[in-house]
């Protein structure tokens, strides 16, 4: 009866130190803001050549056995002089496990030949951020991108 009962608490133990050891930490952020873009000239040199409007869903879980992150993205690209460029319709997600140090991604892009983000306005390119998106700002944000993910199917 000893002898079952110690089986039982040890069993129990590592029940408990594996259910610790799945701790996950999981993160969404939804953002819109705008960012100046660069392009190298034939002297190496990184030079401003314009800007893009952005819509991004940024997800992310951790623990002590994997890092994944999933990234949903549109942009808008427009000159110096504010002239619209492109739209590009972005899907990136990487997984690497802690364990095996296995590690897969990809990256996915459609191009669009309009503009698509939103929340931005179109005379504010050089320094425009939503820091504080409400609710219903970021689920509006959300459903928008998401609905653009089709584009991969």
């Amino acid at each position: 009866m000893r002898q079952k009962m110690l089986k039982v608490s040890l069993l129990l133990s590592v029940m408990v130190l594996l259910g610790a050891c799945n701790d996950v930490q999981k993160g969404q952020h939804v953002e819109v803001y705008t960012i100046e873009t660069l392009e190298q000239n034939d002297e190496g040199i990184w030079e401003k050549d314009g800007y893009k409007k952005v819509n991004v869903i940024n997800s992310s879980e951790e623990s002590d056995k994997q890092i994944k992150t999933d990234i949903k993205a549109i942009e808008d690209y427009y000159d110096l002089k504010g002239n619209y460029i492109r739209t590009e319709v972005i899907h990136s997600y990487y997984n690497k496990s802690l364990v095996t140090l296995y590690e897969e991604g990809d990256e996915r892009k459609k191009k669009l030949s309009k503009p698509s983000t939103i929340l931005i306005p179109d005379d504010n390119l050089e320094h425009f951020s939503l820091d504080d998106l409400t609710n219903e700002e970021k689920k509006r944000v959300r459903g928008h991108i998401l609905s653009y993910m089709d584009l991969f199917e």
